[in-house]
Formats: C-alpha cells, structure tokens, sequence
C-alpha cells in the first residue's frame, strides 16, 4: 500500500499542534497561534481527494496567559472528528463534528452509559471518571469507547482482566485491540487483546518487564507484533524518553519474547512515540539520539546514515504511521507501510 499524497499548506496561520487522518486521507489538523497574551486556536480540514486544506470555524475557546495548547484531536472517521478541550480536573468539554468542521457539537467525556463494543471508526481510550485525593491524577477508571456516529463517550461493557492502571496500546489492521496493565496473578506487566472489537479479552504477560515504566506501544506488521515499553531509566538521568524493553509476537500475541532489553550505553537509550515495523520485515526507533533501524526482529540495531539527535515523534492515525518533528517547525511525513514516506508542510503563517 503506498502512502497517500498529502497537499502542504505551509501559510496556515499558527503552528499544526496536532495532526490526524482517517483511513479514505482525509484529515484535521489543530493550530495554535500563541502570543505573550495566550493562544488562539484553529482547525484545518483537508477532504477525501482533496488538493489543499481549508480553515474551518473552530469551537475551542482561546487560551490566555501560559496555558498553551492542552485540546486534544481525534478523528473518529471521513469528515468527523472530536475535539476534547484537554482541562482539569474532568470531565472534559468536547465537540463534535461529522460534516468536515462545518457544524460542532459540543458534548462531554463524562459516560451516560454502557456499550458492548468499541465501533469500528471508534476509539478506546482510558477513562477519568474521578479524580484522586492529591488532585494531581485520576483514580482507576473503566476504559471507554468513543463512538464514531456521535463522538459521545461510553463505559465499555467488558473491561480487560488486568489489575492496576490500564491503558490503551494500539490497534491492529485486523482490528485488534490492545491494553496494557498488570497481570492478576503475578502482578506483571502484562497485555490484553481483544479480537472482536471489545466484546471479549485473552491477556499474555510480557516476559522479563520489570521496573515502574509506562504502558507498551503495540504496532504491527503483517502478522509480527512489537510491543515497546517506555519509561525512565535506572541509570542514565541524561535520557528523557527511556526504552526500556521491545517484545516481538509471531502468534496474535498469545506469547511474547523479550528481544531488546536496556542495557547502559546501549543504543537506542530512549523512543519518541511509538516504533515502525515495516513491511520490509525492519524496526525502526525514532530516538532523542537519531534513528535506528533492525533487520533482526528488534534484536540490534544501527543508526541510520546521517542521523543524529531529536529524530521526531511518531504516533498511529488510522493504521498509518504519522512522523511529525522535534522542533515544531510544521514537517511532518505519512507511511502506509512503515518504509515509504510522503512528506508534507503545515502551518507557519501568519
């Protein structure tokens, strides 16, 4: 599958905080344009086929003084899309959009009630139903699914059997579900997948992850599954974005193998979003020390030619791999299949 063509639009006014697609390559993007005062915010569409971005009327409030950017994009879909106004304590505003951001909805993330499956176009995210007695976090929460008809929210019916905080951590082509948490036996890390979009859970245990570290990243390529454990490092403070572990299924995640575990100075120390496992049979790490690439499963790696330094952060939007810079600066590419990129401008303008 090659990677779709995706116009620039350098002249956007504001910085492209924040970029989606759905799976047709149509798109939003969400722009900031920050002043000493506070930010001013924007949404951009691009339709299915389309030759340029367009600016629609954005529901979000500006922000004032140092708040910056705090809303968060989903798209739930061709032409629909939510926005979630990213304040505490929750619940949150949203708002809802299914004609292209010509018309919003403004909803909430508070739950009415239950569904039994995430729909596909949907999204599983993790729930914040109170929060906990610091007032700094949440305390434990159902996941909830987004439906795509209407962005609402909903508690999902069948929760993983999994213990402790637990979150969502990818989807498959096959659309799979994945969420990381802890093992109820043992207390391990541990994955849960659902095959049939939620309605049941088969969980396995992601063998020699140890350590406080945060929730895997699933990806997939064909019928391998990665799954990378960030989190900080016992023994190098000079990393932000620690990786600790990589863990390789060939059997729909049923079992895991460690193949990569940290080891002092060895590289890549740290990841910037999630890996990209290629068609080609290749794993690549985007690190805060270049790019590194392994043809054996995640078992070594080699830094790509050239590379070095803050290499760009990289997430998931409807199955395609998304690459945006480390510096804002508006670059950003597309992958179908983790090997060929499209590139792509945006925002910058005044």
């Amino acid at each position: 599958m090659r990677s779709p063509v995706i116009p620039s639009a350098p002249d956007l006014p504001g910085d492209a905080v924040d970029v989606r697609f759905a799976r047709d390559g149509s798109g939003f993007a969400l722009l900031g344009e920050c002043r000493k005062t506070g930010c001013r915010q924007r949404v951009a569409v691009l339709d299915k086929g389309g030759d340029a971005w367009r600016l629609r009327q954005s529901p979000l409030p500006d922000t004032t003084g140092n708040d910056g950017i705090a809303a968060e994009l989903m798209v739930l879909g061709p032409g629909r899309a939510l926005l979630t106004e990213g304040r505490w304590p929750p619940p949150e505003r949203t708002w809802f959009t299914s004609d292209g951001g010509r018309s919003w909805r403004q909803g909430s993330s508070r739950p009415p009630g239950t569904t039994a499956v995430v729909p596909e176009g949907g999204a599983l995210v993790e729930g914040c139903l109170r929060v906990d007695r610091e007032g700094n976090g949440c305390e434990r929460s159902p996941l909830l699914a987004v439906l795509p008809a209407t962005g609402q929210f909903r508690t999902l019916a069948t929760q993983p059997p999994l213990k402790g905080v637990i979150s969502p951590a990818g989807e498959s082509a096959a659309n799979w579900l994945f969420v990381f948490g802890r093992d109820p036996r043992s207390g391990q890390p541990a994955l849960a997948v659902s095959e049939d979009r939620g309605r049941s859970w088969r969980t396995s245990r992601l063998p020699g992850a140890q350590g406080e570290g945060g929730a895997a990243r699933v990806v997939a390529a064909g019928k391998v599954l990665y799954a990378a454990r960030p989190g900080p490092l016992p023994d190098e403070t000079d990393v932000k974005n620690g990786l600790l572990s990589l863990h390789r299924s060939t059997d729909g995640g049923h079992t895991w193998e460690q193949v990569f575990v940290h080891r002092k100075g060895v590289e890549p120390r740290s990841i910037l979003g999630v890996p990209v496992a290629g068609a080609d049979g290749s794993l690549t790490i985007h690190s805060e020390d270049g790019v590194w690439r392994s043809t054996d499963g995640g078992r070594s790696f080699a830094r790509r030619a050239g590379s070095g330094g803050m290499s760009g952060w990289v997430t998931t939007t409807a199955l395609f791999y998304l690459w945006g810079d480390s510096f804002g600066a508006g670059n950003w590419r597309l992958s179908a299949d983790g090997v060929r990129w499209a590139s792509f401008d945006l925002g910058g303008g005044t």
